[in-house]
């Protein structure tokens, strides 16, 4: 009987790096490409209140074009950088989910002229 829960934890501890990937893609500094496409976006998409939102469109724009993704069970999300000569001050991000409405989008600071660190977009939406 002392095994089943055993099993159960390690099925846990084998799953829960699977949940810290935003659209099937880790946030790990091998993963940012040392700015060759200019600064990548991520950050979570939360419910007014603090819960993340599972399969939110999260939506990078910019004049001439946009970058679409998903959501993980988190609420996390990455889009690629959309170029080293794009500024990413130009670049909007925005996010959607049927059943509610975006209320605040929060970008972190960023030093000017880095184009090589992930930069922090955290959008809130609000159940309609």
């Amino acid at each position: 009987m002392a095994r089943r829960p055993v099993a159960v934890i390690v099925a846990v501890i084998c799953f829960c790096p699977i949940l810290a990937r935003a659209g099937g893609v880790s946030l790990l500094n091998q993963d940012i490409n040392g700015g060759a496409d200019g600064p990548p976006f991520f950050g979570f998409v939360r419910e007014v209140g603090g819960v993340g939102i599972n399969d939110a469109k999260v939506t990078g724009e910019l004049k001439g074009g946009a970058l679409v993704t998903t959501t993980d069970i988190l609420g996390l999300y990455k889009l690629p950088g959309f170029g080293k000569t794009v500024n990413p001050d130009d670049v909007n991000i925005s996010c959607a989910k049927a059943g509610y409405k975006q209320a605040n989008v929060v970008r972190r600071p960023h030093p000017a002229g880095d184009m090589k660190d992930p930069i922090e977009v955290d959008c809130y939406l609000q159940k309609q």
